[in-house]
């Protein structure tokens, strides 16, 4: 799990994920749980008091908020897992080198499948006690630096089985690093002035966000953010696409068409 920081773009886009399909776009899952890694990496980000927001969130007055992220801050998660999850894994394996890892700067270790085993009172050790056991964040001024937190991190961890003291956890490396070198391509819906498009140009524009922009659709023909998205150059897609006469199914697809045309990312 990875995100760059965008303000609010960037904590919506981090726990809503989705995908094109032929008849549209289909929400795949929203983690808003934290529990979520998806959610573990935007936390970090968050500027405001995290209290203050469920506060207001429980009173009806979130509008009252002003809810800021850190800005030039990206934020990685590595999701350190036991062998063989998410099929059959072992449990019970001591969990060595947590201290190490915390006490990396710009490190957050979450805990996810673990206990406290008190058996020998005098030295309690933490044990995995599930699949995905733990959620390693990473915090830094770009993506690349964020994952190095991140995996420098995760190197201090074992999962030490007590007959064998072999090593039984898993993490990805691939998922990452193609984050690095591949920029996300990115595809704009909107019906008005395209406010909220306008960070995202900047980001992708001063590399903050290592992501482009190819398509920008709008359901209007008059919209002012088809301009900003031709404003971007000729190999960018611009359309409108008219709903008129269209079922919500339909005007999906054919909004998908064209975002899977342009080559976005799904």
């Amino acid at each position: 799990m990875f995100v760059q920081n965008l303000n609010s773009i960037a904590a919506a886009a981090a726990v809503l994920c989705f995908r094109l399909t032929p008849n549209g776009p289909s929400v795949l899952e929203f983690n808003c749980r934290f529990g979520d890694p998806e959610t573990q990496v935007v936390l970090p980000l968050l500027e405001t008091d995290l209290y203050e927001v469920m506060c207001a969130c429980c009173d009806g007055k979130l509008d009252t908020i002003d809810v800021r992220f850190k800005e030039n801050v990206s934020a990685a998660t590595v999701v350190c897992a036991a062998k063989g999850y998410p099929e059959k894994y072992p449990k019970g394996m001591i969990i060595q080198g947590l201290d190490d890892a915390a006490g990396i700067d710009n490190v957050k270790v979450y805990h996810a499948g673990t206990k406290v085993d008190t058996s020998d009172s005098e030295s309690p050790v933490t044990r995995c006690s599930g699949g995905r056991v733990l959620a390693v964040t990473g915090m830094g001024s770009n993506l690349s630096e964020a994952l190095a937190a991140s995996y420098k991190a995760v190197k201090q961890i074992t999962f030490q089985d007590d007959a064998t003291g072999d090593n039984l956890m898993h993490y990805r490396t691939d998922i990452a690093k193609g984050a690095i070198h591949k920029k996300l391509r990115i595809g704009v819906l909107g019906s008005t002035r395209g406010t909220a498009l306008i960070p995202v140009m900047e980001a992708c524009a001063n590399g903050t966000l290592h992501a482009e922009i190819v398509a920008v659709v709008s359901n209007k023909s008059s919209a002012p953010i088809l301009d900003k998205g031709k404003s971007l150059g000729v190999t960018v897609t611009t359309e409108f696409v008219s709903s008129k006469g269209l079922s919500r199914e339909q005007y999906d697809a054919e909004c998908t068409s064209v975002l899977a045309g342009a080559g976005v990312d799904q």
